[in-house]
């Protein structure tokens, strides 16, 4: 089953027979157009997800985004991009865990306060950022001290 640390729920803990099961069936059912070859397997008793490396991925030239104003219009493609490629899912993929159109009920709780909405995720956005500062420091430390075991500062 998927570790408790990753999921809560113990009918979806249930659902799922390792990691790799996990996520290749939300990939499946999340991604409008995932890899055919999108499959997990185990070995020695850990579950490893497995999909095809495709030679047509590429990378942004991060390097040459340095300005806010180059880099928001990029952001809100990317936004777009993800959110496209994740609209999909729930009734209409093989698995019986979401039995309703998610859409719809995000729509349906957002109402007309579509501002409200907005708040909520910059200030998710916000505090996520603030975390993932927070544990690059620490990881930062441990690693300058020695403390993360295999891996040397030199």
């Amino acid at each position: 089953a998927a570790p408790s640390r990753v999921v809560g729920d113990e009918r979806i803990r249930r659902y799922f027979h390792h990691h790799g099961h996990r996520t290749a069936v939300s990939q499946l059912a999340l991604q409008a157009h995932a890899d055919p070859y999108l499959g997990h397997t185990e070995i020695d008793g850990t579950g490893f997800v497995v999909t095809e490396l495709s030679p047509h991925q590429t990378d942004l030239e991060w390097g040459s985004l340095t300005e806010p104003d180059e880099i928001e219009p990029v952001l809100r493609y990317l936004g777009q991009a993800s959110a496209k490629v994740h609209c999909v899912s729930d009734e209409d993929s093989e698995q019986s865990l979401v039995d309703f159109q998610v859409e719809d009920a995000i729509v349906e709780v957002i109402g007309d306060d579509v501002d409200g909405f907005v708040r909520h995720i910059v200030d998710f956005a916000t505090a996520y950022a603030e975390q993932t500062r927070g544990d690059h420091r620490l990881f930062v430390d441990a690693f300058r001290e020695g403390r993360v075991p295999g891996v040397s500062a030199t």
